[in-house]
C-alpha cells in the first residue's frame, strides 16, 4: 500500500534530546578550550555546532547553563573512558588506569582539562558556579575513591588508608599536573606526569600506619 507523500511529511520526526544536549555540550567544550570561558559566546557555540542561537537557547537558555553543561559533559566523557579502560575492574592497576584518564595527555583530554580549569577559575569569582564546581570535583573523585577502597579491602593498599581522603589527594595532584601540562608544554611531558603518578601510587602502597599515642616529643634532658 502506498502512503501519500504529504502524509509522510506531516509525521513528526522523533528527536533524541539527550544526544542533542551532548552535541551542544561538546561544541561548547571545543569553543571554551580555544577561547576561554570569558571569550566564549552563544554565537560561537552555535557556529561550532552548526545550529542557530535560537535552537541552542531551547536547550540552554543562558550562557551559564551552557557552560555548566560543558563541565558535566567533561565528566561524562571521563566516566565513559574509565569504564572502557577498566571494564569495571577495581584493582590497583585499574586505579592507575582510571587515574591516567584524568591527565591531559592527548588532544581530547587536553580540551577537557582546559574546560575544567577555566570553570574552576570562574567559580572562584562567581559564587553561583560554586555548586557545579563542587559536583564536578566529586564526580572526578568518585571512581578513584571506589578503587582505592577496593584495593584496601583486597590487601593491595594498607588497611589504615581512608579512601575518600586519598582520592582527594590524588585529584589535587591531577589538578597541579594538569596546570603544568597545559601551561608549560615545552617543559613538561606525558612521561614526566606518569612518573609522578607512579611515584605517588608507590608511596601510597608503602604508606606506614600512623603512630598513635605519641602526642608530643620527649622533653629534652637538662
Amino acid at each position: 500500500m502506498l502512503v501519500p507523500q504529504c502524509y509522510i511529511e506531516l509525521v513528526p520526526k522523533e528527536v533524541d534530546h539527550p544526544a542533542r544536549r551532548r552535541e551542544l555540550a561538546d561544541a561548547a567544550c571545543r569553543v571554551i578550550a580555544r577561547h576561554g570561558l570569558s571569550g566564549t559566546t552563544l554565537a560561537q557555540v552555535a557556529e561550532e555546532a552548526g545550529w542557530s542561537i535560537g535552537s541552542i537557547r531551547y536547550y540552554f537558555p543562558s550562557k551559564d547553563e551552557l557552560v555548566a553543561s560543558a563541565l558535566w559533559r567533561v565528566g561524562e566523557r571521563i566516566d565513559d573512558r574509565i569504564r572502557r579502560r577498566t571494564a569495571g575492574g577495581m584493582t590497583l592497576a585499574d586505579l592507575r588506569a582510571a587515574a591516567v584518564e584524568l591527565l591531559p595527555l592527548d588532544a581530547s583530554r587536553r580540551e577537557e582539562a582546559l574546560v575544567h580549569l577555566a570553570f574552576m577559575a570562574q567559580a572562584a569569582v562567581v559564587p553561583a558556579l560554586a555548586e557545579a564546581a563542587e559536583r564536578a570535583a566529586q564526580r572526578l573523585q568518585a571512581p578513584l575513591a571506589a578503587r582505592i577502597a577496593h584495593a584496601v579491602r583486597a590487601g593491595e593498599l594498607p588497611a589504615h588508608l581512608d579512601a575518600e581522603h586519598e582520592a582527594a589527594r590524588l585529584r589535587l595532584l591531577f589538578d597541579g599536573l594538569a596546570v603544568q601540562l597545559v601551561t608549560t608544554p615545552r617543559r613538561t611531558t606525558a612521561k614526566w606526569a606518569l612518573a609522578i603518578l607512579d611515584e605517588h601510587l608507590a608511596a601510597l602502597a608503602a604508606s606506614p600506619a600512623p603512630v598513635r599515642g605519641r602526642h608530643a616529643a620527649a622533653a629534652p634532658r637538662p
